[in-house]
């Protein structure tokens, strides 16, 4: 049984001008082409909206990364709408279904791509997946917009899609799939997919440009390539918890693909598209046994590409970062998260003194790795006070080269989400919005504009001296005279951070 000649429209909403390839949908495309389907890609990276600011601006804007300009390399936002591009590649493709990946900051994105077809072909299936989709599903399975849902891992359930609606059944007991069929048919989970099983990525649905991807101040032909799924840890900020409570019948979400098939991919891909850049998908890049941490360190050097990871502090040891160093790692972030223990034990389920938190930065110090240190504010219950606990330290830490701050978001499936529920910070279904600028969150001691006033200025009160923290608290403030302070100050700290 196959999908032969089954012609399927994939749909990546992805917000503005973030360039990376996403590993999910070139692994869709990989399994559908296998079944024989013929595969379209509708990509809404390059449909910017006037006045946009973009996830890599917002942090440039905050002190958090070097500017980058894509005009420099011919790339530029497309012209027209999303919209009736939309339309005329569904005119002219006539597909037999069409799927939606849907992250939650692109939740209205996706229903207006979907209201724009509504009356064209209405016959065809729309499938929306990714973590959205799995851990939203009870709220907006009932949009007319959606004809299906995928709920968990998409590999397995999209060629048994494909399958039935190639052979012309209609889709029922899909593992995976709630399908609407007058009521709602939720169909138990499928067994986790083994990593090493799966096809190579297919690139081949993207456009050239999707593959420059900032990194350190300047633009790389990047590849990325999914080292694990999921992650060990179960933090209460992160879909990972939400990921691990769906599948704890199966022993949890967290997967690792054997470090051979990995490296074999790499070195196909490096070769075909030139690449320059490798992004590795792995929540915790160092939780992981030291046998494969060598291994890894033995057969990268052959790939050869520089590489940054990310990394949770209690996992640095100075014989890893050894072997980081060995095979070409280019950087690493430590997640910090916050700098209280007690709110990190309570409101993350994260148990790390701060005193290893700064041993791993000492450790680090000592390496030639580029260090960025991950902070967020604006959690739930969280206060002022509790954010100059982070402040306080991040500058204990030796030597760190970004500063990154961003803002809470209560995104389905955390932990945290069903608590700013509980307290009334959010409505119950409210859409989060773009952790690197935007908060939903109306906390009665911690406002929106404070939360975003502390971010822009994060950076400064960390790495100047405190004599000048009363000019960086007028800072904060969203005025003509706060934005007057905030950029003479920025520019003394670019001169002197970079």
């Amino acid at each position: 049984m196959s999908a032969t000649g089954l012609r399927v429209l994939l749909v990546n909403c992805n917000t503005p001008m973030d360039n990376l390839i996403p590993a999910g949908v070139s692994l869709l495309s990989a399994v559908l082409k296998a079944e024989g389907c013929e595969v379209r890609c509708f990509d809404t990276t390059f449909y910017r909206p006037a006045d946009f600011v973009t996830g890599d601006e917002a942090r440039a804007m905050t002190l958090q990364v070097k500017r980058t300009n894509f005009s420099e390399l011919g790339i530029h936002p497309k012209p027209n709408a999303a919209e009736a591009d939309f339309r005329a590649l569904v005119a002219q493709f006539q597909p037999d279904l069409i799927g939606f990946s849907v992250i939650e900051c692109t939740h209205h994105l996706a229903l207006t791509l979907a209201r724009a077809i509504a009356d064209y072909r209405p016959e065809v299936p729309r499938i929306w997946g990714n973590v959205h989709a799995t851990f939203a599903a009870d709220r907006i399975i009932g949009a007319p917009e959606i004809d299906m849902l995928c709920v968990g891992e998409g590999e397995v359930a999209i060629r048994a899609l494909a399958r039935a609606l190639a052979d012309g059944r209609r889709p029922s007991g899909i593992p995976n799939l709630w399908i609407k069929n007058g009521g709602v048919e939720r169909n138990a989970l499928a067994p986790l997919v083994k990593l090493d099983d799966l096809p190579e990525q297919d690139w081949e649905i993207w456009e050239r440009e999707r593959f420059f991807k900032p990194m350190g101040g300047r633009i790389w032909v990047t590849g990325t390539f999914e080292m694990n799924r999921g992650c060990p840890y179960s933090c209460m900020y992160c879909v990972n918890y939400g990921l691990n409570r769906l599948y704890e019948a199966q022993g949890g979400y967290f997967r690792e693909k054997s470090i051979p098939v990995l490296v074999r991919e790499m070195l196909d891909k490096k070769q075909r598209y030139g690449l320059e850049f490798a992004y590795l998908v792995a929540e915790s890049f160092l939780t992981t046994t030291r046998q494969r941490l060598e291994q890894f360190a033995d057969l990268y050097p052959e790939v050869g590409l520089p590489f940054w990871v990310e990394a949770r502090p209690e996992s640095v040891t100075r014989e890893k970062v050894a072997l980081l160093e060995r095979c070409g790692c280019e950087g690493i972030s430590i997640g910090v998260e916050s700098g209280s223990h007690e709110f990190r034990q309570a409101f993350m389920n994260r148990n790390i003194p701060n005193d290893r938190m700064v041993r791993a930065m000492e450790i680090l110090a000592e390496s030639r790795l580029r260090v960025s240190a991950n902070n967020v504010i604006g959690f739930p219950t969280e206060t002022r006070a509790l954010i100059f606990e982070t402040i306080e330290l991040n500058r204990r830490f030796p030597r760190v080269d970004g500063v990154m701050c961003a803002i809470y978001n209560p995104y389905h499936g955390t932990r945290l989400r069903e608590i700013a529920e509980a307290e009334g910070y959010i409505a119950r279904d409210a859409v989060a919005g773009d952790y690197r600028k935007d908060t939903i969150m109306r906390m009665p001691h911690l406002s929106p504009e404070e939360i975003k006033g502390l971010q822009r200025t994060f950076p400064l009160y960390v790495k100047m001296p405190k004599a000048r923290w009363p000019e960086i608290v007028r800072a904060e403030a969203p005025s003509p005279e706060g934005d007057r302070i905030y950029a003479a100050l920025a520019q003394e700290y670019t001169e002197r951070h970079g």
